[in-house]
């Protein structure tokens, strides 16, 4: 049952998160905990709330107690929150937008070439705000919120309607995805482990065993910053191949390999071997020196040819989900028009999410073709976009990857389908302007949302209350990271604060924008050379996988590339499958059912001793201590 203070409680804690978020990127420095699939902030929280209410307190006040619906309740709107305050979006949308004036100068060119294109209603208009955003107030001034509010409200707008469309998406995905296609949802396991009556988690020795080993390594690593004469453990290697021309990374993430666990053996082989195939594929490319243009913007270190590759695939898994929902989801149209009755057990009535997806869906592409994109691309946009996400959120209901990021961002898509010529400057400045919430895809909504209701179907929890919940923890984010951001910029002066945020994001967007500007490019024939190659592979992934039982990989990894993420992250899944595989063959299933107590403590104490370790450095005033994906 979804109550009043379970509804309060998730509120408190999503704006805490809102808040934190950039309080711990920016200016602590330490481990991003909202930042990701992995919900860290969220898992973090949960278990304070289980030890304090449901351990401590209850012993003096039971009415202090949390039921388990309760807990999920506010669990599902924290990871919610998780997915807005950092890369998600506010950050990125405040450092962009004040950057973008702020870094410009007569060498770049920005004020000649970019300036004319921006929309002044989405833009702050006074200079001096912008630049004290970066160097900070002069004493005795107070933080200009008046100016903020226009731009920021336009912003709100469109990210709250895109986030309304995800969440219809989902509704009408739920029963087809969890019911019926029976995805695994691992990122779900910790969370409803963590909030069991009968057995609890925080009772289990083997648990504790598990949440013992990264609490002590990362602690070690956090004091050998604080004391450097303590000794460090190295958890990462790298070596070269292809005669120097790329490095392998080795890096152990307890997170990962907990959270992989969780994922099927045949998944677990697919994520690690592709990426794998995909290392020597870049390290033989560059050996030979073969390109078809530089790195694209967040699919490093992949090449184009390996990052396109990836985007056909991606399109293909997010094609074939639909086709076999096809079914599910003509039902769900004839209810919408009124030609049949059905029974319903979601958070929205089917109608109001049909109809709410088309109407978020149309004024998504209006308001894309507000900033400057012309009619067709912005169409184009939001369908990639949609489909895209839609593709990562299936990635994540069925591998539960902590970290992953798109291999090819909606922009790039865009422009290489229409040409820089095409686009015209105001385009490409419009696509420059997604880079706030379209391309480091490391977290989003969508994501969350499906993973929230798998939880709210196994608590039964699919009441209209649960979307208000949603709806209310997304304002009180938006609200919360906005207002924190904007403190720390004028507080401290945002080029003291974390580097990426208030000086990359601007420039690196800027001078993409600005490069295919000058430097116009076509349709991008071996772009979709090698995206038509991908998809191909893909399709007969899935052939293979439907029609031949004895199949043994999951098509998931080709449609994962090699972003940032899956390069460092690997390796920790490597070494899930091969305990998993071991425990599989030699202890059975009551073998593995057993050991995932000892897997979800990993998980647990890393997010743990992140959180910790956050506050630790906040009062030793001690920056860069992390241990989740930086």
């Amino acid at each position: 049952m979804i109550t009043r203070r379970s509804i309060i409680i998730g509120l408190i804690l999503s704006g805490i998160i809102g808040a934190g978020e950039p309080f711990t990127v920016l200016y602590i420095q330490g481990s991003p905990m909202a930042a990701d699939y992995s919900t860290g902030a969220a898992i973090f929280l949960l278990f304070i709330l289980v030890f304090l209410f449901n351990v401590i307190l209850k012993r003096i006040f039971k009415k202090f107690y949390l039921t388990p619906q309760e807990l999920i309740t506010v669990y599902i709107m924290m990871i919610v929150a998780c997915a807005i305050p950092s890369w998600g979006f506010t950050m990125n949308l405040i450092g962009l937008l004040g950057g973008i004036y702020y870094y410009a100068t007569p060498i770049n060119e920005w004020e000649k070439i970019i300036h004319p294109y921006l929309p002044k209603h989405l833009f702050p208009q006074d200079k001096n705000a912008i630049w004290y955003l970066f160097e900070g107030l002069p004493k005795g001034m107070g933080i200009p919120w008046k100016v903020w509010i226009k731009p920021l409200g336009n912003w709100f707008f469109f990210i709250i309607v895109f986030y309304f469309l995800s969440i219809c998406l989902m509704v009408m995905l739920r029963k087809q995805w969890v019911e019926r296609e029976k995805l695994t949802y691992p990122l779900t396991e910790l969370p409803r482990e963590l909030v069991k009556e009968k057995e609890p988690l925080l009772k289990s020795k083997l648990m504790w065993m598990g949440f013992l080993i990264p609490f002590l390594i990362y602690s070690l690593k956090g004091l050998n910053i604080l004391f450097p004469s303590i000794p460090a453990p190295v958890l990462s290697h790298s070596f070269p191949i292809f005669n120097r021309t790329f490095t392998v990374r080795l890096v152990i993430f307890f997170e990962v390999i907990g959270l992989a666990y969780f994922m099927a053996v045949d998944v677990l082989l697919s994520v690690w071997l592709f990426a794998f195939l995909f290392i020597i594929e870049t390290g033989f490319l560059r050996r030979i020196g073969y390109s078809i243009g530089p790195v694209l913007p967040f699919s490093d270190p992949a090449p184009q040819v390996v990052a396109f590759q990836s985007l056909g695939a991606l399109m293909v898994l997010s094609v074939m989900s639909l086709w076999t929902a096809r079914n599910h989801l003509k039902t769900i149209f004839l209810k919408a028009i009124g030609k049949i009755k059905i029974n319903e057990e979601e958070i929205l009535p089917y109608p109001v999410a049909f109809w709410g997806f088309v109407v978020s869906f149309l004024i998504s592409i209006w308001w894309i073709n507000r900033t400057g994109l012309k009619i067709i691309p912005s169409i184009f946009f939001v369908v990639v976009a949609i489909l895209i996400f839609l593709g990562m959120t299936r990635i994540i209901a069925q591998a539960g990857l902590a970290y992953y990021r798109a291999p090819v961002i909606p922009a790039v898509s865009t422009l290489y389908t229409f040409g820089s010529k095409y686009l015209g400057p105001s385009g490409l400045t419009s696509l420059g302007m997604t880079f706030s919430w379209a391309t480091d895809i490391r977290t989003m909504v969508m994501a969350s949302t499906a993973n929230g209701l798998k939880l709210s179907t196994q608590f039964r929890m699919n009441t209209i209350k649960l979307f208000w919940a949603i709806i209310g923890a997304i304002i009180i984010t938006l609200i919360s990271s906005s207002w924190c951001t904007l403190f720390l910029g004028y507080k401290y002066g945002g080029i003291n604060l974390y580097s990426w945020q208030f000086s990359g994001l601007a420039r690196f967007s800027m001078n993409w924008v600005k490069n295919f500007i000058k430097y116009p490019v076509g349709f991008g024939k071996l772009q979709f050379g090698f995206f038509a190659l991908g998809g191909f592979l893909m399709f007969l992934l899935i052939l293979a996988r439907n029609y031949f039982l004895w199949w043994p990989i999951s098509p998931v990894g080709l449609a994962l590339g090699l972003p940032h993420p899956v390069f460092h992250t690997w390796f920790s899944v490597f070494i899930a499958w091969v305990i998993k595989a071991f425990v599989m063959k030699y202890g059975g299933i009551r073998v593995y059912n057993k050991s995932k107590e000892f897997f979800l403590g990993l998980v647990l104490g890393s997010f743990v001793t992140a959180g910790i370790w956050i506050i630790i450095g906040f009062l030793t005033h001690t920056e860069r201590i992390i241990f989740t994906l930086g």
